[in-house]
């Protein structure tokens, strides 16, 4: 009996190959889409999740109460912290401090020097909270000695050749470090996985570190990224109610900050704390897609349902026949789930083939290390075995109850039941809800365009357009030396005709955020102790406004007066410049007011020289920021160079000049430039890559959906071409025929937009919470997808009904 029902299955699908491919093409589409998204929905919530103790890993953040309640969290903690956590709460089963190196870090290996990213000191307990593993070295002393580096295994290739060919380990080699401190290699580690929030090319040990610093009782220096692993019985709840009292222990009663715990496994989609050492992701991001991927599938499934009942008058006939040979109901159901679940078999064939296909493309699209996973991941192929038959019951459960319930008296007779011309308010309302979703989808579609769009076009409040900075020396440590070598490269660039200004700074606008220290809490002179908020603080030279071109709206800049010893570093600097913003947290809404006044910096006044006016140094997803510029010249990491205004610049010679230059004064670092654009560009990266792969998927859901409306009119206007054929012979012009059948479908085009667009409005807002700076709505935002929407079904439908309104009656009639 089985293997007849595959027969009649197959016969079906040969008699009717539209209705086959239509429903093929449709949920294939939808499963590759859903499957696609569920690969970067897995890798999204995968984040550090491969540590075996990822469960009891937390950081423990900072975070400072602001005047309106709100808390201003910070990923890094105060370098005593993790010592004294340690020894104050025996619940803590391992704890690691980490922090960069914030200069330029360049190595040198025999004849080979590379400047390297993402240079960490971490304490020796690195390797025993998390699971990076080590190819050649002990994890458990690889960080314990002083000089001690561990390199990534991509790091290591750059100077010892491929792995493949390495002749001996390059464990024990020395390593020398800007050219200065010698370094020994004590470990080789394999590359850090892309679903961890650390990411580490090269480890010094934290005793290297200690070797000019001694940060053990500054409890105001907040460069260190704390990890515990707690013990698996504790209550992390209960252990951060701890922590006031741990923080009043060791800053004093006054002390305003909070200490939080925040799970390891949560910081990639759901932190929301500054200074991450790494982008992270955005659980609105993953639950967008999840959205469209379940949108898409169910589009794809209501375009089966509708096609199958659509066909139920003719396939009535075939039921009636087969119970009154004897058939019954669960005989007919099991046929028609049959059908079902062979359709989605060669749906689901064609999906796996073009996700293979096409999941590397999409991955480079999201720039995420998406993998095709159907042999080795079990997770991966239950999800696509619970889809198929999920999908196959849902799709096919509804028509095979529909046709099984036929009587085969009626039927036998040509009663229609009300069923089979398009007529039906259960089909009316599939079609409705396959175009509330793609109108919504459009929508945000072009929402998400258009915000990104603002954000890009707005003043920025500063200069960013052929502008060149170069990566600031690396082997120079003293102070004096480092500003003359620099005061003698700005004037040989300032005699090039194609430069119009240099400067030099700690932080750029649009570059790294973690450039920028954040003090705090800073207030007037005289102020009582619980005033005060916290300050971005950046240090620059008297050029960087100018170059910037960032306004100075009440004081002065500042000026060559400043000493020598103050631009070293070797004295304290009398003036600061602050910007509105700060001027007004301060307490002055007039600018001028507080030029001349003094601010407590550091724990020293320092008098307030001017003010500048506001500018996004971060994207426009960020609130402008109150800010302290502070006037010194040691340790900068960026040469700004503002090239001259002329449109027939050569920039290729003018980099080889200033590269020239920089060869000649500062032969032993690389010359590493780049362009400020590019960096502002860079800034909405994640967000260009959403848009892009939200609008594809928003087109293959209103494809899937004219898809589908493709095969209803298709099998409506064959159902009612006898009716279209005595219109014509009563006097209906084509454009009678093509208004009879568009009308129909419009009105269900209307109401679908009064639900999807309002819908898609309040989805939207989701996304747009990430913004500070949101575009003002217009009408036509909401006008335009409707009207794409009209005219892709317009399209859609006028083929088939003029083909049938051009037929000639009398062979359509002579059937009556």
């Amino acid at each position: 009996m089985l293997l007849n029902y595959f027969k009649i299955v197959y016969r079906n699908l040969q008699r009717n190959k539209l209705y086959a491919i239509i429903n093929i093409v449709g949920l294939s589409i939808g499963l590759a889409v859903c499957v696609i998204i569920m690969q970067y929905v897995e890798f999204e919530k995968s984040f550090d999740r491969f540590h075996a103790k990822s469960k009891e890993i937390y950081r423990i953040i900072l975070a400072m109460p602001r005047d309106d309640g709100s808390l201003q969290k910070g990923a890094a903690n105060y370098a005593p912290t993790a010592p004294a956590l340690k020894n104050d709460f025996p619940e803590i089963v391992d704890i690691v401090r980490i922090t960069p190196e914030y200069g330029r870090t360049v190595f040198n290996i025999d004849d080979k020097t590379f400047e390297e990213s993402k240079v960490y000191y971490a304490d020796s307990t690195l390797f025993s909270v998390f699971d990076f593993k080590l190819i050649d070295g002990d994890p458990r002393t690889a960080l314990a000695e002083p000089g001690s580096v561990v390199m990534s295994l991509t790091s290591a290739e750059k100077y010892f050749g491929p792995r493949s060919a390495w002749k001996e380990s390059p464990v024990n080699q020395l390593v020398r470090m800007n050219n200065k401190e010698l370094l020994k290699i004590s470990g080789i580690m394999e590359d850090i996985p892309a679903n961890s929030h650390l990411q580490l090319n090269v480890i010094l040990s934290f005793t290297t570190f200690l070797r000019h610093n001694d940060p053990s009782k500054e409890w105001g220096w907040d460069d260190f990224y704390t990890y515990i692993a707690l013990n698996p019985q504790a209550d992390y709840k209960a252990f951060e109610a701890k922590l006031p009292a741990f923080i009043r222990k060791y800053k004093g009663s006054e002390a305003k900050e909070l200490m939080l715990l925040q799970p390891l496994e949560d910081i990639h989609l759901h932190s929301d704390v500054g200074y991450e050492l790494e982008p992270n992701g955005s659980y609105q991001t993953v639950y967008f897609l999840s959205v469209i991927a379940f949108i898409i599938l169910v589009i794809a499934w209501v375009n089966y349902v509708n096609l199958a009942t659509a066909r139920s008058e003719r396939r009535g006939k075939e039921v009636g026949i087969r119970k009154v040979s004897g058939a019954n109901r669960k005989e007919i159901v099991l046929q028609m789930l049959l059908e079902s679940f062979c359709m989605n078999l060669i749906a689901m064939a064609l999906t796996l083939a073009a996700v293979y296909l096409t999941l590397p493309a999409v991955g480079k699209m999201l720039d995420k290390p998406l993998e095709f996973s159907l042999m080795n991941d079990t997770r991966f192929i239950t999800t696509v075995v619970m889809l198929y038959i999920g999908g196959s019951l849902l799709a096919g459960i509804y028509p095979a109850l529909v046709l099984s319930s036929f009587q085969p008296m009626q039927v036998l007779k040509g009663a229609s039941q009300g069923i089979a011309k398009g007529k039906t308010i259960l089909r009316q309302a599939l079609v409705v809800l396959q175009f509330v979703m793609s109108a919504g989808l459009v929508t945000c579609t072009i929402l998400i365009h258009y915000q990104l769009k603002y954000v890009k076009t707005q003043d920025l409040g500063f200069h960013y357009q052929d502008i060149l900075f170069i990566n600031s020396p690396s082997t120079i440590d003293d102070a004096s030396e480092f500003l003359n070598s620099y005061d003698y490269f700005k004037k040989q660039l300032l005699g090039f005709p194609e430069i119009a200004k240099v400067s030099i700074s700690s932080a750029l606008p649009a570059k790294s955020y973690n450039d920028m220290d954040m003090r705090g809490p800073i207030k007037m002179v005289g102020q009582s102790e619980d005033a005060g908020t916290s300050f971005a603080v950046y240090r620059v030279d008297k050029d960087f406004f100018d170059v910037m071109g960032i306004k100075m709206i009440a004081g002065k800049n500042f000026t060559n007066e400043a000493s020598r010893a103050q631009l070293i570093g070797d004295s304290t600097e009398h003036f600061v410049l602050v910007n509105r913003k700060g001027a007004a947290l301060l307490g002055y809404a007039n600018p001028a007011d507080i030029v001349g006044k003094q601010m407590s910096l550091d724990g020293n006044p320092r008098e307030v020289m001017g003010v500048f006016e506001n500018y996004h140094h971060k994207s426009l997803r960020n609130a402008i920021e109150p800010m302290i510029v502070r006037n010194r010249i040691a340790s900068m990491l960026y040469i700004s160079i503002r090239l001259a205004d002329n449109s027939h610049l050569d920039i290729n010679t003018v980099i080889g000049k200033i590269r020239r230059t920089w060869n000649e004064v500062y032969r032993e670092s690389p010359f590493i430039y780049s362009f400020l654009d590019q960096h502002v560009e860079a800034q909405y990266k994640d967000d260009d890559r959403f848009n892009k792969i939200f609008t594809l998927f928003s087109v293959f859901s209103v494809a899937i959906a004219c898809l589908g409306l493709f095969g209803l009119v298709s099998y409506s206007v064959s159902v009612r071409i006898k009716e279209i054929g005595i219109r014509k012979v009563l006097g209906a012009s084509m454009g009678n025929i093509v208004t009879l059948f568009f009308n129909d479908y419009l009105k269900l085009l209307g109401i679908s937009f009064i639900i999807g667009i309002p819908l898609s409005v309040y989805v939207i807002d989701l996304w747009l919470q990430n913004f500070a700076y949101r575009a003002p709505l217009q009408w036509w935002l909401f006008f335009i997808p409707a009207l794409i929407v009209t005219v892709l079904a317009f399209c859609t439908i006028i083929g088939q009904v003029v083909k049938a309104a051009m037929s000639d009656p009398s062979k359509t009639l002579k059937a009556e």
